[in-house]
This record gives structure tokens, sequence and C-alpha cells, in this order.
């Protein structure tokens, strides 16, 4: 007989428990076995499957004194004691997914805990706030967000979002096994619309050789989801061609990755190729998001005006911000424990830095890309660039043997260039590659 898959159906009680009594009975109406799990912050209803003290047990605390503090500290706690209780039932097998129905709070305690679960465990969450900005509940974990509709209430239109919610993860708990695969060893990428030629040619590389390739989409959660990748053992090597979550982080744009962005792969010593792809762009939403100080700078050398879409507005990197980048960039590379190269490109960063239309490159024209602009003493290279390689030559350890800066006259997005990004990563892979690897080619320049 086949198993029905386990599901954790939870939330506040208290609040929604007629919600969470109806999901839970949808859930096993649809084959799976459920139990409820209070997440109750200020009243004990009495009838959960696993009662809140019972939660609050795993760490030795009562519900007494979690219930006379306020809710946001009260919250902490019991994702603290609720994320100890899922580990455990999730080792002894009494877990194959969650559920949760919740307003704000409610939706912030159940994604907390859910964040905590392995990548593949299946878990919903039903929210009205899954209609506003959604990156603070799902994180960096394979989180689904369903919206409601309704904050609370079983009504003909409620009952049927929730019936379809509990069929929907008791049939991701139900999901035929993948088979057997070969294992192949994983290669990290990111990649922006901008860095796409580099990105495709250097992907193909790896796969043509017996590697998979996970490609991320470098919009802040992308470049958190790699460093989690990375240090949770799932890459062997990462091609980080697309790195302007760095400037949205240290510039102000909304892509960042936050802080951590380009540590991971150095702190664990995994091989990594690095380059400034889209670092030329800083990025915001639709115009009017923009800061009226940068919209002012635009007649600026470099600052350029590029509206991508209604949604997305960029603003170019200033010839100032690039050193800047450049310092941080080092600092940070400096501190890297496994091979590392550094390769820089002189003439573009990506399809709207570029001195003359090219489709092969990603930019159509007219003219030469939005946040070009020439360096007087090299007329086909970036003063973007330039500035970058200066911070780098003050602040890269140039004594350090398993870090390397190359110098490549080449845009980004040409194929000599991610042909050499990968060539130095499959060198690093099979334990080849050696400070200096690649500087005799004709297009690359002494550092």
């Amino acid at each position: 007989m086949v198993k029905r898959p386990s599901i954790i159906v939870a939330g506040i009680l208290d609040t929604k428990g007629q919600e969470i009594k109806y999901l839970a009975e949808r859930v096993k109406a649809a084959g799976g076995e459920p139990t409820i799990l209070e997440l109750s912050v200020g009243l004990e209803v009495g009838w959960a499957d696993i009662s809140i003290s019972q939660v609050l047990g795993e760490i030795g605390r009562t519900k007494e004194e979690i219930f006379a503090l306020d809710r946001g500290k009260a919250s902490d706690i019991i994702v603290e004691a609720a994320s100890k209780l899922a580990a455990r039932l999730l080792w002894e097998g009494k877990l194959d997914g969650m559920i949760a129905y919740g307003g704000s709070m409610g939706a912030s305690i159940a994604t907390r805990l859910m964040q905590t679960l392995p990548i593949g465990v299946p878990k919903i969450m039903l929210t009205t706030m899954a209609s506003g900005d959604v990156s603070p509940y799902v994180g960096t974990k394979d989180i689904c967000l369903m919206y409601p509709i309704a904050e609370a209430g079983l009504n003909k239109v409620t009952r049927r979002i929730l019936n379809n919610a509990a069929g929907a993860i008791v049939g991701m708990a139900s999901a035929p096994e993948i088979g057997a695969v070969t294992e192949k060893p994983l290669i990290g990428c990111m990649m922006f619309g901008v860095t796409t030629p580099c990105v495709l040619r250097a992907s193909k590389y790896f796969e043509d050789r017996g590697y998979d390739v996970m490609v991320n989409h470098a919009v802040g959660s992308g470049g958190r989801s790699m460093e989690e990748l990375i240090r949770n053992g799932y890459i062997v090597g990462i091609l980080d061609i697309t790195t302007h979550e760095i400037g949205d982080f240290l510039l102000g744009g909304v892509l960042s990755a936050g802080p951590d962005r380009l540590t991971a792969a150095g702190e664990k010593g995994v091989p990594q190729v690095i380059a400034p792809g889209g670092l030329d762009l800083i990025n915001f939403g639709p115009k009017e998001t923009v800061p009226e100080r940068l919209l002012k700078e635009t007649d600026q050398p470099g600052r350029g005006l590029y509206i991508h879409n209604p949604m997305v507005t960029c603003i170019g990197v200033s010839i100032e911000e690039a050193y800047r980048i450049g310092e941080h960039i080092a600092g940070k590379l400096n501190r890297a424990k496994g091979p590392t190269v550094l390769c820089v490109p002189m003439r573009g960063w990506g399809a709207c830095d570029i001195p003359a239309p090219n489709k092969e490159l990603g930019w159509a024209g007219p003219g030469p890309g939005p946040v070009w602009v020439a360096d007087p003493d090299h007329p086909k290279w970036s003063l973007r660039s330039g500035h970058f390689v200066s911070a780098l030559r003050k602040v890269i350890d140039r004594e350090k043997p398993n870090l390397d800066v190359i110098i490549v006259d080449k845009h980004l997005n040409e194929p000599e260039f991610a042909d050499l990004m990968a060539e130095l990563l499959e060198e690093m892979l099979n334990g080849t590659w050696k400070k200096g690897s690649h500087q005799n080619l004709p297009y690359v320049v002494p550092f």
C-alpha cells in the first residue's frame, strides 16, 4: 500500500483556527495525513495535534513566558522552537510537506520555519501578503506562495481556494521519484539579460564536457541562493560572470544580494572565475522610483539612463563608483582560500556598455550603449574599466598564489572572453591551474 504523505498544516490557531482545521480536512480528503501544528503567539487553543506548549518544550520554554512577551519577540522564539521540532519530524520521516495559512504574522512565522527545511521538501504558504513584496517570505528557498483572496473566513470562495491548496501540497508530496540519474558535478553561474551571450557560451562549454550548470538570475535572490548553494556543498566551481548585485548593494540599487555576495566560494575554497558583468548598471523599478539626484546626473559621462521596460530602469555606474566597486571586490578576493581569477573585459561589461551597435553582443542600437563612456587614452576601452582596474592595482594582493587578475582587450560578451573564463575554471577543476595561466594570449594586457 502506498504511504500517505505526512503533511504539517500550520498556523496561528487562535485567530485562524477554523481555516486551518478546514485545510487539514481537505489535505486528508486529498490523500494526505495532516498534522496540525500550532504557532499561536497569544493563546493556546487546546485542540492542535502539536500544541504550542509542545513546540516550546523543544527549547525548554513555556507558553506563559512567551505569551507575556510582545508578539514580535514571541514569534522569534516560536520559530526557533518549531524549527527544531520540524528538523526532528523530518529525520523521523514524519514530514513530507508543509502548508500554512495566515496573515502577516502567521506568514512571517511559518515561512521562517519553512526556510529551515531543505530544498525539495514541498512548502506552500497561503497569505494575503503574497500580493506584495514577497522576498522576506521566500528568502532563498523553494516556497510557493498562494494568494487566498481573503484574510479570514470560510465561504464559497475561500473553501475552493483552500481545497485547491490542499490538493497541491499533497500532490507535491506524492510526486513520483525522479528515478536513477547520473549525478553530474554542478557548475554555478550568474546571469542577467545584459550578460546572456557570455553566460550561454560558457555554460555550453561545461555541458559539453559532462557537467551540469545551474544558471541563477542575478536579481538579489539569485545571488543569495548561489552563495547558499556553495556553502551547502552543491557547487564544485563558480562562473561568477554577472556580479552587478554587488553594485546594487553598494550604490542603493534594488537588486542587492546583501553583504555576503562573493564570499562563499572564497571561504569554502571552491574554484571561482569572476567578471564584472552588469556592474555598469544600477537597477531600479519604474522610472519614478529612481532617486532624483541620479536623474540629475544622467548628462555626466557613463551615468546614462536606460529604461529596460516599464518596471525596470537602469542608471549607469559612474567612474568614481566603478573605482569604489573595484576596491570592494579586491578586498573580498584577497580573502579567498581556493583558486580565484578575476577577468576584466576592457571593452565593456554588458550589452548596455558598448561603443557601437552589435546584436551578437546584445545591443541593437542606435548608437553606443546607453552607459558607454570611452577612455580618452584608449578609445576602444571603457573609462569605467580603467578606473576599476586602478582600484584593483591598489588593493589586490599580488603575492597571493591562488589569486590572479587578467585584463582582457575584449567585450564581456565576445566569444573569446567566455572561452577564457571557461578554460580557466576547467583548469582549476582539473587541478592544473597555476597563477599566470592564459596571460600569454594576444588579447591579454599586463596587469
